[in-house]
């Protein structure tokens, strides 16, 4: 005969009267039961919701009570086995080793609350993700189940944020001839304020001779509504991703983030800054034991800011541009990135241009480098002429009678007449060329002069951390940043530690806006700095160098053992890919006045005297080249080599 009749028969010759020393009540009748219903109701709650033919279930099996049950849960397991091994791929509880990844489906077999409690204290959120569904199969044998061991056990499992489960049992009062199958489960937020009250809910009782109800969602939805209930948020206040005020309000990216949340899940927000002056705060180094912290709150004693918070469990989740990183990820469970922050020096504005400097601006250099060797083969030509000592040659060049070709070829470069004209043609048309060469170069200058005086224009900024570093640049980092530092020896070794806080952060910004901090860096995401630049812009504009240095993904932090990941990661995808991110961004932050100063608008306005500085200096320096040149003609009476040399640079 075929194992399974024998189980089957074997177990139905044990129990199949009733217990009449249990006020007759009735034992599980195993035969009936296991073969025909109580099967059904698991494998029917297994093929439903259980991932078939990709992520095993793990099996979990412990009886405490007597041997009875050890043999009951040996036929529902082979039974429930045999009908679904062509769906689902088993893998049972084995301690030899950690599995490869956090079990998400599991089923358990036990006898009582003894039994529960010894094996679900054992589970580690590292094998085990109690995010995912848990099937309990309680299998009290020949005795009536305690009213109150449903409200232990679900107790037990809200303290590990277990809240996908159904606890299996018989109905033992049921004095029909089949016995009914009870699916139990609890809720922890329900409507009129029971907030985290664990009461057992008859989720539904199935029933001999009844067709299954697939209508019944046997692991309903139980966070989609938190009716009213509060999440506990470990913050601070950090522009512009969350924004707190005195009065207790808040704004800001992740802010509005957590507002939306709050709305679609009908939950309220209750916030906790740290209390140990910290931001995001330390992890426990990597002596601690991952899985001891993981069960004993994250060697919190060691952590500090709001990752503590998160292992002592105060919160229920945490967030202010967290970077999700490996460190972090061992002791908290992280959700999904919606943002990616780009960590950038922010640097002041270059150095302002002179008066002076700016005569220099209409020409760029290579024009300038055309103009001067123009000037000069002209110069050339004239002192070529005047070596030869031919006076056919001078006429035919510049002229007959023309003394001063050096002044007459000077004064029609600056726009001055020519007193003397040449006679010959070629010397005319050499003039005129110099003449129309002189115009256009001219005009341009002028009509670029005039824009360039009004503006307010700097330097660009350094660009580099090369260039930074060249410049003696002073760097400041917050520590909570200082990871990111490690690999730049060159940094680290002339950089000022910053308090972990946004006043010392803003105080800074305004230094580097204002000029104050001319050779200082801050590495901070461009995120802050073009916040600044949106809303302080009349304290003037900060400025970054234009290199990435890295880009952290951010997202919202959760104690491991977290029952709200999944349901947030799921509104928060459908916030991200909607584009309400880029959305609520644009209410904080200005990009473009990083980039550098707007283009000058042209105004028809009259030049200041402020603005004319640099011709007036110009003057100023030609008037006492004149003065200088009027004094050598008055000591050359007494020297006679100055004598020559002045009548040397005189035509003739």
């Amino acid at each position: 005969m075929h194992r399974w009749t024998i189980l089957l028969l074997a177990a139905g010759l044990r129990e199949c009267r009733p217990d009449d020393s249990n006020g007759g009540i009735k034992r599980l009748v195993v035969r009936e039961t296991v073969g025909n219903h109580f099967s059904e109701v698991i494998v029917n709650a297994l093929t439903r919701y259980y991932v078939q033919n990709h992520s095993s279930t793990q099996v979990m099996r412990l009886s405490t009570v007597s041997d009875g049950t050890h043999d009951l849960q040996s036929d529902i397991m082979d039974e429930v086995m045999q009908r679904t091994s062509r769906s689902i791929a088993y893998e049972f509880r084995s301690a030899l080793g950690p599995s490869r990844r956090p079990r998400i489906f599991n089923i358990a077999f036990i006898d009582g609350y003894g039994a529960f409690e010894q094996l679900f204290r054992s589970l580690e959120p590292a094998e085990n993700d109690f995010a995912g569904y848990y099937l309990i199969v309680l299998t009290a044998y020949g005795r009536r189940i305690a009213p109150d061991t449903l409200a232990r056990i679900f107790a037990l499992l809200w303290t590990m944020n277990v809240i996908n489960v159904n606890i299996v049992s018989a109905d033992l009062e049921d004095q029909s001839r089949w016995q009914s199958v009870l699916m139990h489960t609890y809720y922890p937020y329900r409507a009129g304020g029971n907030c985290e009250r664990i009461v057992p809910h008859l989720l539904h009782r199935f029933r001999k001779g009844q067709r299954l109800d697939r209508s019944v969602e046997l692991f309903p939805s139980k966070l989609s509504n938190l009716h009213g209930c509060p999440v506990t948020v470990g913050t601070f206040h950090l522009p512009p991703y969350m924004l707190l005020s005195p009065a207790g309000s808040y704004g800001g990216l992740e802010g509005d983030l957590l507002r939306a949340l709050s709305r679609k899940l009908n939950f309220t927000v209750r916030l906790v800054v740290p209390d140990d002056g910290e931001l995001w705060g330390r992890t426990p180094p990597p002596s601690v034991d991952v899985a001891d912290a993981n069960r004993t709150g994250g060697g919190a004693s060691s952590a500090s800011g709001c990752v503590r918070l998160v292992l002592t469990e105060r919160v229920n989740l945490t967030l202010g541009r967290f970077a999700i990183r490996g460190d972090r990820n061992l002791v908290m469970k992280s959700s999904r990135s919606y943002y990616t922050v780009r960590m950038v020096f922010a640097v002041p504005a270059g150095r302002e241009y002179t008066p002076f400097e700016k005569l220099f601006r209409p020409f760029s250099r290579s024009v300038w480098v055309l103009v001067t060797l123009y000037l000069l083969a002209g110069m050339v030509v004239i002192g070529t002429v005047q070596l030869l000592h031919r006076p056919a040659v001078r006429d035919f060049v510049y002229g007959r009678g023309v003394s001063t070709p050096v002044l007459n070829l000077l004064s029609v470069l600056f726009g001055g007449a020519v007193v003397q004209l040449p006679m010959r043609n070629f010397a005319r048309t050499l003039l005129f060329l110099w003449m129309y060469y002189c115009l256009v170069v001219r005009t341009c200058y002028q009509g670029s002069l005039y824009e360039y005086l009004q503006e307010r224009k700097n330097f660009s900024p350094l660009q580099t951390v090369d260039a930074l570093v060249r410049n003696d640049y002073r760097f400041y980092s917050l520590h909570g940043t200082s990871l990111y530092l490690e690999r730049m020896p060159q940094i680290l070794s002339r950089i000022t530690w910053l308090p972990d806080d946004d006043a010392s952060v803003d105080r800074l910004l305004t230094e580097l806006a204002t000029r104050q901090a001319r050779t200082s860096a801050l590495f901070i995401d461009l995120e802050r700095v073009a916040y600044h630049n949106r809303f302080y812009v009349r304290g003037g504009l900060v400025y970054i160098a234009n290199v990435v240095l890295v880009r952290l993904p951010i997202g919202i932090y959760y104690p491991k053992k977290s029952c709200l990941a999944n349901r947030f990661d799921h509104e928060l995808d459908r916030l991200r890919t909607s584009g309400y991110v880029s959305y609520r961004l644009g209410h904080y932050l200005n990009y473009d006045a990083c980039k550098g100063p707007a283009d000058y608008q042209p105004l028809p306005t009259p030049l200041t005297t402020d603005q004319l500085v640099g011709c007036y200096e110009t003057l100023f320096g030609l008037l006492l080249v004149a003065t200088g040149l009027l004094l050598l003609e008055l000591a050359s009476r007494w020297f006679v080599s100055l004598r020559q040399l002045l009548t040397f640079l005189q035509a003739e």
